[in-house]
C-alpha cells in the first residue's frame, strides 16, 4: 500500500514514468492529508494552551471532525491509485470486433467513475476541513498561525487539484444524463468553494 511507503520511495514512485501510478490523485490526497495535519496541530497546540480554554467546546468539534477528514483523505490515496489503475486496465481490454469494443468501453466508464468519485471524496473532505480551519485563524497560538494559514493554503490548493481531475476523467463518460450528473456536483462544489476562498 502507498500509505505504508517512507516519504523517499513515495516521492521516487511518483516520479518515475513506469508504473503510471501514483500520480496526481494520490499526490493530491497526500497534499490534503498534510493540510489537515497542520490544522490538527493547531487544535491540539489550542487544547493544551489558555488560549484553547475560551473556545473549548470549538476547538473539541473541529478536533473530531478534522480526525474524521484525516481518515478519510489516507483512504484516498491508495483509493485513487486503485481508481486510476482500473481505468488503465480498462483500455487495455481488446478492442478486435463491435463485441470486445462494447465491453471495453463500457469497463473504461465503470473504471472512469470511480476515478471521478475519488477526487470529488478529496475535494469535498478539503472543502470541509476550510471551514473550521478559517473559523480558528483569531482563535489559535501566534506561534501555530504560520501553520495554519499554510494548512489552508494546501487544502485550497487541494479542492482546485481535485476537481481539476474530475473534469478530466469527466470526459471519459459517454452516457449524457451520467456526464450532466457528475457535473453538477462538480459546479456544486466549486461554488462552495469559490464562497468560502473569498
Amino acid at each position: 500500500m502507498l500509505v505504508d511507503l517512507n516519504i523517499k520511495d513515495f516521492a521516487n514512485k511518483v516520479a518515475t514514468a513506469e508504473p503510471v501510478v501514483p500520480a496526481g490523485g494520490c499526490v493530491t490526497a497526500l497534499s490534503g492529508l498534510m493540510g489537515v495535519a497542520l490544522l490538527e496541530m493547531a487544535v491540539n497546540s489550542a487544547l493544551g494552551h489558555s488560549t484553547g480554554e475560551k473556545h473549548e467546546e470549538f476547538f473539541q468539534n473541529a478536533k473530531s471532525q478534522l480526525t474524521k477528514l484525516h481518515t478519510e483523505l489516507l483512504a484516498c490515496i491508495d483509493g485513487d491509485a486503485i481508481a486510476y489503475q482500473g481505468v488503465l486496465d480498462a483500455y487495455k481490454l481488446p478492442n478486435d470486433c463491435p463485441e470486445q469494443t462494447q465491453v471495453r468501453k463500457a469497463n473504461i466508464q465503470a473504471a472512469a467513475l470511480s476515478a471521478i468519485e475519488i477526487p470529488l471524496t478529496i475535494g469535498e473532505a478539503c472543502l470541509t476541513a476550510l471551514e473550521p480551519g478559517i473559523s480558528m485563524l483569531p482563535k489559535v497560538k501566534r506561534g501555530v498561525l504560520g501553520d495554519l494559514k499554510i494548512g489552508l493554503l494546501f487544502l485550497r490548493t487541494c479542492v482546485e487539484a481535485s476537481l481539476a481531475a474530475a473534469r478530466i476523467n469527466l470526459s471519459l463518460i459517454y452516457e449524457a444524463d451520467v456526464v450532466t450528473s457528475y457535473q453538477a456536483k462538480i459546479n456544486e462544489l466549486q461554488t462552495k468553494f469559490d464562497t468560502q476562498a473569498m
